[in-house]
């Protein structure tokens, strides 16, 4: 792949500095005083404060810049793919998600760099941090704020990525959630264990030997706060993966918060034995502890016998990313109320010549959700693409692009669904659309993955 030039003044760790964020307080004295914490110290800290074991050795080295960066890009890959990366970007950039331009790969590298610079692998069990222990720059002002030293703000990145060690060792929802990944379930489990990550280092910075429960807690609900902060550090970022990087720390430390403050660590446990489903969990914790309220899947049977193109995605956005896409022509609380009411979805992409074919299908709870996120995704796509859907002479639930448009666009709502097709023209689109309804068949998502603890745990705190 391409290489780009990539400094240690560009860095500033998100991990460190949204543990950072919740303890600004006046009674914050990082902990231990007086003296650094060693590796091995920490790695005891942290099985002691969780509950939990490592189940093989981890140990810290050093490495050059050049050579970290290696490390994480061949992470990164590892994960996704870097074609799967390429066409996802393609087909986002087509929907509003992204910018035509977007290198999706390399943004993902930057990510992970600015967010932890460092590198951990679970499976050989090593930590690895740059040479030298140099200080980005950037988070000076954190640590003026907090009065922070040096030693501190190193042990919260290692305290990080320990947790995720301890977290993959013990759960192995990593390989797990190979059988079954879509953008959204990995969005939520990445809100999950990252929120879980938060806790872990306001336990440690506020440790003083007695029970610090509520005091962690307390320091949890400020995070909202520095919102605008958090995604300015990370302004050189697509939208989309600043919302995303918010997203995961912000509401998942208030989501795995419910369970802390319900039952401490052994509640925290518990979410990974039956861990959520969907971003709508995360953004509305109440549908997983109050009243559960699991995802749809969609299957449009026709749609995947009559498009002649080879598939080459099938993914679900979720909530999120829906009020991540409607908020690029809506305001931020328009964007949420038009999302929220999200059952599932199910996004393909098909490549035919050179044409590329995208059809979603979305569920929402009634009709009257499914309306407002038609009336609020066609306002969208007229914004963004500068033309005026017209409804079919016979049918107003039926939007199709002007005939002297270049665009083939069809927007059509259906009860509690709608249906969206990008790049098909009349009238072949038209019976496409008719298709689908009568052979989508829909039923509750699976658990994507059967996630259990290690040694023993409670269940899941609920209400």
């Amino acid at each position: 792949m391409a290489r780009w030039r990539w400094s240690l003044p560009q860095l500033a760790p998100l991990s460190l500095v949204l543990l950072l964020w919740g303890c600004v307080g006046e009674d914050l004295t990082p902990a231990p005083p007086g003296r650094a914490l060693s590796f091995e110290d920490l790695k005891q800290r942290v099985a002691r404060v969780r509950g939990l074991s490592f189940q093989r050795d981890v140990a810290l080295e050093s490495a050059s810049l050049q050579e970290l960066q290696a490390l994480v890009e061949k992470s990164v890959f590892e994960e996704r793919g870097r074609d799967l990366l390429e066409q996802t970007a393609r087909i986002f950039a087509r929907l509003g998600l992204l910018t035509e331009k977007t290198d999706l790969p390399k943004a993902l590298v930057e990510l992970r760099l600015s967010e932890q610079a460092l590198h951990y692998d679970s499976r050989s069990g090593k930590v690895t941090v740059p040479q030298g222990g140099a200080k980005p720059p950037g988070l000076a002002f954190f640590a003026d704020r907090l009065g922070a030293g040096n030693e501190t703000q190193s042990e919260l990145l290692q305290l990080y990525a320990l947790t995720r060690i301890l977290q993959e060792q013990n759960s192995r929802w990593p390989e797990q959630l190979k059988r079954r990944r879509t953008e959204d379930t990995a969005l939520a489990l990445a809100a999950l264990t990252k929120g879980e990550a938060v806790l872990v280092g306001l336990a440690h910075l506020l440790a003083d030997g007695g029970d610090n429960r509520q005091k962690i807690v307390e320091r949890a609900k400020e995070l909202p706060r520095f919102r605008a902060e958090i995604e300015k550090s990370l302004a050189r970022l697509p939208e989309l993966l600043r919302q995303e990087t918010v997203f995961q720390y912000i509401q998942g430390s208030r989501f795995a918060l419910w369970a802390y403050s319900l039952k401490g660590w052994e509640g925290v446990n518990g979410l990974y034995s039956d861990p959520p489903r969907s971003t709508k969990q995360i953004l509305h914790p109440e549908k997983y502890y109050v009243e559960r309220d699991d995802p749809l899947r969609l299957t449009p049977w026709s749609l995947l016998r009559d498009m002649g193109g080879k598939k080459i995605l099938e993914e679900t956005l979720g909530e999120l990313l829906i009020q991540i896409l409607l908020s690029r022509s809506l305001s931020r609380e328009e964007a949420a109320r038009a999302a929220a009411g999200w059952l599932g979805d199910s996004l393909l992409a098909f490549q035919e010549g050179e044409a590329l074919v995208i059809a979603w299908v979305t569920a929402w709870e009634n009709s009257e959700e499914a309306m407002e996120f038609f009336r609020s995704y066609r306002k969208g796509l007229e914004r963004r693409h500068g033309i005026q859907l017209e409804p079919l002479p016979a049918s107003a639930e039926t939007l199709v692009t002007p005939a002297a448009s270049k665009q083939r666009l069809l927007l059509q709502i259906n009860g509690n669904f709608v249906f969206f097709l990008d790049g098909v023209a009349r009238p072949r689109s038209l019976a496409i659309a008719e298709g689908l309804w009568g052979e989508l068949e829909t039923d509750v998502e699976p658990q994507p993955f059967e996630v259990t603890r290690q040694g023993r745990h409670a269940p899941a705190a609920r209400r």
